[in-house]
């Protein structure tokens, strides 16, 4: 994990009663009925118990985390760290000072991060709900109440470097099942959590202000820069970003990120992404340029597919996408050919987020169709704007 990486921490932080709990549940294990002192979890042939405590004593909570470290054959640092933030997306948002060896910066540097920091995250929830190049106060509620719950961790050894992190919640059920027959292949998967979108938002932006606006020689347009704000681009995101690298001391601005394990996380998406303090100009350049669009009425949406649905010798698939339309969460099904489909199919098992442009339908049942699609492709494909305004869709090199 990430931060039992970079972070040399010889006593990690401990998780709560109720964090160990969870994972436990999660992970396959079983509670027995409980006794007066607490219940037995069992998986396999393993046995832990967990007793009832009023408070969080440090010594039983570590004893506990030990006989799971055994029961899993896993090292106990990576075993707490692994369960304390189960549930959580981490940001680490670094500032690189141009002293390479510093693990300090200026106090009003530091500040700058913490407050850009905190506007970074605010416009992601916005364009998470709805995509705009200028929010212009218009913050989105539900992006709000993300922001409201995100806390930030203790700072960690090395470059100066905070962690932000993200809550996820809990879902009531899972949904994830799958029927084949004869005539019918269906699956169907649990929706991506809202906090993990606006999170997933955060890294997809940079990455779309790293490739669209930051590496290309010329500066983009408007049209260059739709690509961006369909990515959750906005002028506020790149001011806040521009107010990091105005900051003399920081060389470099990076944000690294660690998905929390309760929820499958975007396998192709970077794990880093950063900015050197010479991008500051053409960020500008670009939050002026989204300062003065207008939004334009494109039939855009994007999102994780939950659906995989095919009849046998049909030359179309479908694969239905759960989204944010008009302000409102739903789920929009889309029709592919075959081959096609067959692509969204490993898209989907990289839990790679999708976007689409298409005229959207009313069908049976008031359901949202596009039967025809201009674009179907994974969210995180390379963008590389051309010489003439356009941009080309570059697939990003597969991992091995």
């Amino acid at each position: 994990m990430l931060l039992a990486e970079v972070n040399e921490i010889t006593h990690p932080r401990l998780p709560t009663v109720g964090q160990i709990r969870d994972y436990l549940e999660a992970e396959g294990w079983s509670a027995r009925p409980p006794g007066p002192a607490g219940s037995m979890w069992v998986r396999n042939r393993d046995r832990i118990g967990i007793p009832d405590l009023d408070g969080e004593d440090p010594l039983l909570v570590q004893g506990i985390l030990e006989r799971l470290a055994r029961a899993e054959r896993k090292d106990l640092r990576f075993v707490t760290n692994y369960i304390r933030y189960y549930r959580t997306d981490v940001t680490l948002l670094q500032a690189a000072s141009e002293q390479a060896a510093s693990e300090t910066i200026p106090l009003g540097a530091a500040s700058t991060v913490l407050n850009s920091a905190r506007s970074i995250l605010r416009a992601s929830g916005t364009t998470a709900w709805s995509e705009r190049g200028h929010i212009d106060g218009n913050y989105a509620r539900q992006g709000d109440a993300v922001l409201d719950r995100a806390r930030m961790d203790h700072t960690i050894h090395g470059p100066f470097m905070i962690p932000v992190l993200v809550p996820i919640p809990r879902l009531q059920h899972s949904l994830d099942q799958q029927r084949s027959s004869e005539s019918l292949e269906l699956f169907r998967a649990a929706p991506e959590p809202f906090e993990r979108r606006v999170t997933r938002t955060l890294a997809q932006a940079l990455l779309a202000v790293q490739e669209v606006i930051v590496q290309p020689e010329h500066m983009p347009t408007m049209r260059d820069l739709h690509q961006a704000i369909d990515r959750g681009v906005s002028r506020e995101f790149c001011t806040a970003l521009s107010k990091i690298l105005e900051e003399p001391s920081i060389g470099e601005f990076k944000a690294q990120f660690e998905w929390a394990p309760a929820v499958s996380a975007p396998e192709t998406m970077p794990k880093s992404i950063g900015l050197p303090s010479e991008a500051r100009e053409k960020i500008d350049q670009a939050a002026e340029i989204l300062k003065r669009s207008r939004s334009e009425a494109r039939s855009i949406f994007s999102g994780g597919i939950v659906e995989l649905r095919h009849v046998l010798d049909d030359p179309w698939g479908y694969i239905t996408i759960a989204t944010v339309r008009q302000g409102r969460a739903c789920e929009i099904r889309v029709r592919l050919r075959y081959p096609q489909y067959q692509e969204a199919m490993s898209w989907h098992s990289k839990h790679r987020a999708v976007i689409v442009e298409g005229a959207v339908r009313e069908g049976p049942n008031r359901r949202l169709v596009v039967d025809e699609p201009v674009s179907c492709r994974p969210i995180d494909e390379a963008l590389l704007p051309s010489g003439d305004g356009s941009a080309d869709v570059i697939p990003r090199p597969r991992r091995r």
